[in-house]
């Protein structure tokens, strides 16, 4: 049977609003906050950019009461790629530019490198190739090093 991609994304999200639904009762707001999170990029990658930011915010807000800096950081750089998809240069460039400040101090390179690739296009949105390049090649650079497949290609 051929399932289309609408279907499967509709279930994802079905299934992300029921355990979300769950662990928002329990005590447990790193597994609440990292359900959130995880909505959210299923919701960006819907192109369902509100409720993406519902999520990351919410996510956001949890990682920091418990103090898990690697989500803050994932969070922000979430939130930023919202900002660049919706045009708004300005939030976005600061949202990731925070992220990549704490993701630069726990060395993720992967994170680092995913939103050097979103300061490119925005910049190229922007009409700035000359700083986009640079940021592409930064990105590209560190994935290099750091042997990150995904991210060179």
């Amino acid at each position: 049977m051929f399932i289309q991609k609408w279907e499967i994304l509709k279930n994802a999200e079905l299934y992300y609003d029921k355990g979300i639904a769950i662990l928002r009762n329990l005590d447990d707001p790193e597994s609440f906050a990292s359900a959130l999170f995880n909505a959210g990029d299923e919701y960006f990658n819907s192109k369902k950019y509100k409720k993406a930011l519902d999520n990351f915010k919410e996510a956001n807000e949890i990682f920091r009461n418990v103090d898990y800096t690697i989500g803050i950081a994932y969070c922000l750089g979430s939130i930023g790629m919202i900002y660049a998809e919706k045009g708004d240069h300005s939030l976005a460039e600061e949202k990731i530019n925070e992220s990549v400040g704490i993701l630069e101090q726990l060395e993720d390179y992967v994170g680092i490198s995913e939103y050097l690739t979103y300061m490119s296009d925005i910049y190229l949105e922007k009409n700035d190739s000359k700083t986009a390049i640079i940021y592409a090649e930064l990105s590209l650079n560190l994935a290099q090093k750091n042997k990150l497949k995904q991210q060179i290609s």
